[in-house]
């Protein structure tokens, strides 16, 4: 079973494309609605330790993107032999030192802000303009249709933080089983990040996939499928 975690300011649906692909049974997780509905789950170690009791029967297999590559990673590291495999799209392992978290703690405050408070639209375009999110995006109709979490979307911008997310390298070689890590070829700091963090894990295969971006399985869908087919025939 794949568990899918999806990116900031977006839904499971996002996902879907690519989990169809893999013709494996997968259940997304809907960050969200789980911060609505748990309120123990509103930090990474709570977030961990509900999704390892959910783990269910293998194959345990950790999808996720951006955020969502954040929080499986971190997941993962908390109980590395619980999980048979993971593929982490555009994931940050974590800030190495502290004078980087205190700028990122107020970046992302700022965004809760207005994630609260901005006509949703504009703060969708705002949101797209970004120069790490450039290249393929969800629909104006996905988009819209997330507007109804901003309470959650904001509060991800806190409890989900980079800025409080510790550095998870000096623990990846605790993980054993197979990890994919993919970047697009045209995300140069997360390709450096995963490149780095992949040679750390026993396991670890980094797929750099050409003419993509952050959002590597939107920008080049059929490839980013082919490269997560190829590592579960060969790894479950």
């Amino acid at each position: 079973m794949l568990h899918a975690l999806h990116g900031n300011a977006g839904l499971p649906d996002d996902l879907l494309p690519l989990l169809h692909a893999t013709g494996r049974d997968f259940h997304t997780r809907h960050l969200w609605q789980w911060l609505r509905e748990n309120a123990n789950t509103a930090s990474f170690a709570g977030f961990a330790a509900a999704l390892n009791a959910a783990a269910g029967a293998r194959p345990r297999i950790l999808l996720g993107y951006s955020l969502g590559a954040r929080l499986a990673l971190y997941t993962l590291t908390q109980q590395p032999h619980l999980w048979d495999a993971a593929i982490l799209l555009s994931v940050h392992p974590g800030l190495t030192n502290d004078y980087e978290r205190e700028p990122r703690l107020a970046v992302d405050h700022a965004w809760a802000l207005r994630v609260r408070h901005e006509p949703w639209m504009e703060l969708m375009d705002a949101w797209n303009a970004q120069s790490v999110l450039t290249g393929a995006g969800v629909s104006p109709a996905q988009q819209q249709a997330a507007e109804s979490w901003r309470p959650e979307i904001a509060q991800s911008f806190d409890v989900w933080s980079l800025a409080r997310q510790p550095d998870l390298r000096p623990l990846l070689p605790a993980v054993t089983c197979p990890v994919l890590w993919i970047t697009g070829e045209q995300d140069e700091k997360f390709t450096a990040l995963a490149a780095a963090a992949a040679a750390l894990t026993p396991n670890g295969q980094h797929v750099i996939i050409p003419a993509a971006g952050h959002r590597v399985h939107l920008d080049q869908p059929a490839a980013t499928a082919a490269a997560v087919q190829d590592f579960l025939t060969e790894s479950c």
